[in-house]
């Protein structure tokens, strides 16, 4: 039985509290819980009504083979990102909005250069491309508002809006369109220390596939894509929780560095 109006409110309540305190909870309670992904965007999309931000661009989870399989028919997840935590490379964050439990993903991204309305249907894999103004590199924060979250059903983290929270706009991509971008050599670094590299292709993502079915997913929900939009398309080397790391960069060879610094 899908859920009901107040099941819905009862879920994303709980979950746009927990976003505003900076707390986690463990699950969300067995009465209100999404048991699909039809009922994780409901749930998500009163969770961003209740928050009230203004989107900055969107992203993808659970994109890469690995996470494909765990998440079955219900995946990917989809979030939207917000823009009064969206920065470009070299900025600031507050620890205090990410928290210690923030994963800090390396990941392509794409800068869309023309608008595309949401439509019924949504757009071919090439409409999609010929809209794209640059691939770009960027740092990803994901916060989930549930403990354990790799430990959690996919469809309550994509309620959870999943996990968006911060993202650092870094460099283009340059000659992206005929380079096959899953082999980005990659580092993470916290304070210097590379902390992950990469994951081996097998288990990369398909960023432009990532990229259609992004915005194919917020096109049903009648929800367009604007020039200027971001759209990133998931982790591109295992995910590290932030810790007490003050300074996060990510190194693309090739390309340059992702960097951030996290204030107290």
């Amino acid at each position: 039985m899908a859920l009901n109006d107040a099941q819905v409110a009862k879920a994303a309540d709980l979950l746009a509290e927990t976003f505003q305190a900076r707390t986690t909870i463990d699950a969300l309670p067995e009465d209100c819980a999404p048991a699909n992904a039809a009922e994780a965007v409901q749930v998500q999309i009163a969770m961003l009504e209740r928050l009230g931000l203004e989107a900055s661009g969107y992203k993808a989870g659970f994109t890469n083979p690995p996470m494909l399989e765990k998440a079955g028919p219900d995946g990917p997840m989809y979030g939207v990102m917000f823009r009064d935590f969206t920065i470009s490379s070299g900025g600031l964050l507050k620890r205090s909005d990410v928290g210690p439990g923030a994963l800090i993903e390396a990941e392509v991204s794409f800068r869309m250069g023309v608008d595309l309305p949401a439509r019924d249907g949504g757009y071919t894999d090439d409409e999609v491309m010929s809209a794209v103004d640059s691939a770009i590199v960027g740092i990803e924060f994901a916060v989930p508002r549930l403990n354990n979250p790799l430990g959690q059903p996919m469809v309550h983290l994509a309620a959870d809006n999943g996990a968006a929270m911060a993202y650092v706009a870094g460099p283009d991509i340059a000659d992206w369109a005929s380079r096959d971008l899953r082999e980005l050599e990659i580092e993470l670094l916290f304070d210097g220390v590379v902390v992950s590299e990469g994951l081996p292709l097998p288990a990369r993502c398909d960023e432009r596939w990532a990229l259609a079915q992004t915005i194919n997913h917020f096109s049903a929900r009648g929800i367009g894509i604007a020039a200027g939009d971001l759209i990133t398309t998931g982790a591109a080397a295992a995910p590290i929780p932030l810790g007490t790391a003050s300074e996060v960069v990510a190194r693309f060879a090739g390309t340059g560095d992702v960097r951030v610094s996290i204030e107290d």
